[in-house]
């Protein structure tokens, strides 16, 4: 499996208005230092212009490629009009374009109601204008909670309906309370799966290590086809205020994380 960084691990202002603490142009030699040469990227870490040569010149001079844009375009239909979303889906078009993206993940409508059915229908028609725009990038709809995901049967159909070659989904439980159900979203959604995220969590929803939290990776890991790739999204010593954030002890966490990875690919 091959294990991507993703840049939202190193941000601590991820979820503040802030959005970002230092310029993703600091961050790339540090990620080359700690041995990643493939990286999936937070979209505020591209700043709001749609391209900076600057940081695409940074990108090639650190021998980083963006493999996966990691987009937070909003298809919800009862905040954008259709031709918001024309524009939104032609802004990514270009930053893909520019960066050379091979995929791009996308939040499968932040907020939507799984059984609003017209709303579904809207926001798949969407995923179908920007998968025609992107017709050599892997459009990855994210099973995240808070989103059409959160019925895990809802996110499929909508990939089933589309049947487009570029359109799959971006695997993470939706549900951290018990294992049963995880596994279950798992055999449900296995099929369309082209990509991972890398976490593990508690119950209560904290952060933890990945051979401590309640997902199952043991189990679900060895069931995927080798050619699926993973982004370590997230490790516990980094999810803490900016004023605590130690970029080293993140690294040295997120080393760890993807030796434990390897270690189940190894069994």
């Amino acid at each position: 499996m091959n294990i991507l960084l993703h840049t939202i691990a190193l941000e601590p202002a991820r979820w503040t208005p802030q959005r970002i603490s230092r310029p993703l142009t600091e961050l790339l030699p540090e990620i080359t230092k700690a041995g990643f040469s493939q990286i999936e990227i937070y979209e505020p870490h591209l700043t709001s212009e749609t391209v900076v040569p600057e940081i695409k010149a940074a990108l090639e001079k650190s021998g980083i490629t963006p493999v996966v844009l990691s987009s937070y375009a909003n298809f919800n239909p009862a905040v954008t009009s259709d031709a918001e979303v024309e524009t939104l889906a032609a802004q990514i078009a270009a930053r893909v374009a520019f960066y050379g993206f091979k995929k791009l993940r996308l939040f499968p409508g932040p907020k939507m109601d799984p059984s609003d059915a017209a709303s579904v229908e809207t926001f798949k028609n969407r995923v179908k204008l920007l998968a025609g725009l992107l017709p050599q990038t892997e459009i990855l709809l994210e099973t995240h909670d808070g989103s059409l995901a959160d019925d895990s049967l809802v996110i499929v159909r909508i990939v089933q309906e589309l049947a487009l070659p570029n359109v799959a989904l971006l695997f993470q439980p939706t549900f951290f309370q018990e294992r049963e159900p995880i596994l279950e979203q798992f055999r449900l959604q296995k099929p369309y799966i082209r990509h991972i995220h890398l976490q593990n969590r508690l119950p209560d929803l904290s952060f933890v290590r990945m051979n401590e939290g309640i997902i199952p990776w043991p189990e679900i890991l060895p069931q995927l086809d080798k050619e699926i790739e993973a982004t370590l999204e997230f490790v516990p010593v980094a999810i803490c205020s900016v004023e605590q954030f130690d970029l080293a002890a993140t690294f040295e966490q997120v080393k760890e994380e993807v030796a434990y990875v390897r270690s189940l690919e190894a069994r």
